[in-house]
């Protein structure tokens, strides 16, 4: 009897196992039902997006994309051959040629022209700013780069970027120790005439003037002025270059704005303080006034007596 309990306890764990596991696939049918469901409506979405991409190719926007695509690529093709200009309604003016002068500023403004006319233009290819720059050299520089141009034919020389024609143009016609003769030049400045002209001078000079600090530059710019408007411009307290420049000329519209009152009052008649008025009884406008006013005198004197003397040398004495 005992030796069969533990086996009745065994078969009962064993059936408690199966009922529980009999309840676990009475719920699978319900979960495969779930997923089935789930799957048709996954599909169902997977056709609307299917279909909604179809129709979305066929709008016309796929239509002006290709559109646009093909002017661009027309644009392009129209342009000149490897330089790649826009074409504008605006004109853009022609850079200055550049003619050969040993002049750094002469230079340095015709290589900043032409660097400007490459961003305005929209060139850029290294051959085409090689050609529109070669093409704007005149006089002896155009003598040089025809000797150049050779050379590059001859193949003893490689000038094919915009960069390498403009280290060659300065080694050919930049004028050596520019820096020490403009600091000769600064160091001799001097504000003699008008304040607007030392300006242009000393802008001039600083151009070739590189390293030097802005403090040094508002202190030269100083030293050289006229005591008076360094004076001026001392009370303003300026600090930078350019608030120099703007104060100076300011400084510059004060006296002119004095000199042409200073002239307006000298030419006016009724502010001259040597102006008289004249007699209405004067003979002969200015001539003599002391003369006629001792005749007249004289006249007065003897007019009692029945003769009149001295009236005027061409009256004669009456007796």
């Amino acid at each position: 009897m005992s030796s069969a309990n533990p086996s009745d306890k065994a078969q009962k764990d064993r059936l408690a196992e199966l009922e529980e596991h009999m309840l676990y696939l009475v719920e699978v049918p319900d979960s495969i039902r779930y997923l089935e469901s789930r799957l048709d409506e996954i599909s169902e979405k997977t056709d609307t997006i299917d279909a909604v991409a179809g129709r979305v190719e066929g709008l016309p926007i796929q239509e002006l994309l290709a559109r646009v695509d093909t002017l661009e690529t027309n644009i392009t093709a129209e342009s000149p051959a490897r330089g790649a200009i826009s074409v504008s309604r605006v004109k853009i003016p022609e850079p200055k040629p550049f003619c050969g002068a040993r002049d750094a500023k002469a230079l340095e403004n015709y290589i900043f022209d032409l660097e400007q006319y490459f961003k305005a233009t929209n060139t850029i290819t290294e051959e085409t700013k090689v050609t529109l720059a070669t093409m704007h050299l005149s006089e002896d520089a155009k003598l040089w780069w025809r000797s150049r141009y050779v050379d590059i034919q001859e193949g003893r020389c490689t000038i094919d970027t915009w960069d390498t024609l403009k280290r060659e143009l300065c080694s050919q016609f930049f004028p050596e120790n520019v820096e020490i003769l403009a600091r000769r030049k600064l160091h001799d400045l001097r504000h003699i005439g008008e304040i607007r002209e030392y300006m242009k001078q000393f802008a001039g000079l600083m151009l070739d003037i590189r390293d030097m600090s802005e403090k040094d530059k508002v202190f030269c710019f100083f030293e050289g002025l006229k005591p008076w408007a360094r004076a001026k411009l001392y009370e303003q307290r300026v600090q930078e270059l350019t608030s120099t420049y703007t104060a100076a000329e300011r400084l510059f519209d004060l006296t002119s704005d004095s000199q042409d009152v200073r002239r307006h009052q000298s030419s006016s008649p009724g502010r001259n303080r040597n102006s008289r008025p004249s007699s209405p009884k004067a003979v002969g406008g200015d001539e003599c006034p002391g003369k006629d006013r001792r005749s007249h005198s004289q006249t007065q004197r003897t007019h009692g007596q029945g003769r009149i003397t001295g009236a005027h040398p061409s009256v004669p004495s009456v007796v």
